[in-house]
């Protein structure tokens, strides 16, 4: 019997799932699916995060970075020097794996808070030099003009087409991150982050498991970074700058980091919190700021965390059922 079989329950849900989001484009507009588009690129780029917090216990502010460079590459080869799909593409994927073990070499010798300095500082490098950048990056302007891609007849800039392509893409990339957190890969990089000292001391190889593990990650944030590219047509130092990892992080945390689903439902509620209450008020950075407040004190392990407890407490209830508290006769 295999060691990933699904239940039967989960099973149906995930199938229900799945068909609602692949027949979503034939029962709404346009909007509601280049809102589910964003979602998912986004979702990449929690998905890099949340895979190293959650399975690592690394907190890294540096995700934004990779995920911008995909997108600079796919603007400086694409769209400049005019070199078609899928050349630029594996370009941006190899460009994020350069970088990231650059990053890696130097932070992963690193724990906890200087970790987290260690990649801010990562990050805030990226950002002045895509800022500062006027010759190759255009600086402030960005790189416009970016479109998606022609497949073998199949126009990928018609917004159906690109939603799809960008859900097979998500959902594979899904399946092999949970693969890899099931593998004894994950499990090693698991001790690694409750004891990183234990590990070494039995032999494994602390170090660079925190290295292929970043690598991973950044693969992933790379991956979002080329469909936020194509989506919206535009690369530009705002995409990585420092507010972009902090909603991320926010995002991650708000679905509950602990989870292997956490940073897919944080991104998905956060998103369309965005959408909802930017409709409503100008004001709604700080309305979003009192709901991310209110569910992290109330739960600190997200929104999963919530239906898990209550899961939890249900069960509870049912198994006391059948233990009734004594009675306790009075004292004569």
């Amino acid at each position: 019997m295999s060691r990933f079989q699904i239940k039967p329950v989960k099973a149906i849900v995930f199938g229900i799932a799945a068909l609602l989001l692949i027949l979503l484009p034939f029962f709404v507009g346009q909007y509601t699916v280049t809102t589910f588009i964003r979602i998912i690129y986004f979702g990449f780029l929690s998905l890099s995060m949340g895979f190293l917090i959650g399975q690592g216990g690394m907190v890294s502010l540096t995700q934004t970075a990779f995920f911008g460079l995909s997108g600079y590459i796919i603007g400086l080869f694409g769209v400049e020097r005019g070199i078609t799909f899928p050349i630029p593409d594996l370009m941006a994927i190899g460009a994020v794996l350069i970088l990231a073990f650059l990053f890696a070499m130097i932070a992963m010798g690193t724990h906890k808070i200087v970790f987290l300095m260690i990649t801010l500082a990562f990050g805030q490098i990226c950002w002045a030099f895509a800022a500062q950048n006027t010759t190759i990056l255009r600086g402030w302007s960005g790189i416009r003009g970016i479109r998606p891609f022609v497949i073998y007849g199949i126009n990928f800039n018609d917004y159906q087409n690109f939603y799809w392509a960008s859900l097979i893409l998500f959902a594979l990339g899904i399946f092999f991150l949970w693969r890899v957190s099931k593998s004894p890969f994950g499990l090693a990089l698991n001790g690694i982050r409750e004891n990183p000292r234990r590990m070494a001391a039995i032999g494994y190889p602390v170090y660079w498991i925190r290295v292929v593990a970043f690598l991973i990650a950044a693969v992933y944030a790379g991956l979002g970074g080329i469909l936020a590219a194509y989506n919206t047509g535009i690369i530009m130092p705002t995409t990585i700058q420092l507010s972009r990892s902090i909603w991320v992080l926010l995002t991650v945390i708000l679905g509950g980091s602990s989870y292997f689903f956490g940073p897919v439902v944080g991104t998905f509620v956060a998103v369309w919190l965005d959408v909802l209450i930017s409709g409503v008020t100008e004001r709604y950075n700080l309305v979003l700021g009192v709901i991310f407040l209110i569910i992290v004190l109330f739960s600190p392990t997200g929104i999963i965390g919530i239906f898990d407890q209550i899961r939890k407490d249900r069960k509870f209830r049912k198994i006391m059922r059948f233990f009734p508290p004594k009675k306790v006769k009075p004292d004569s």
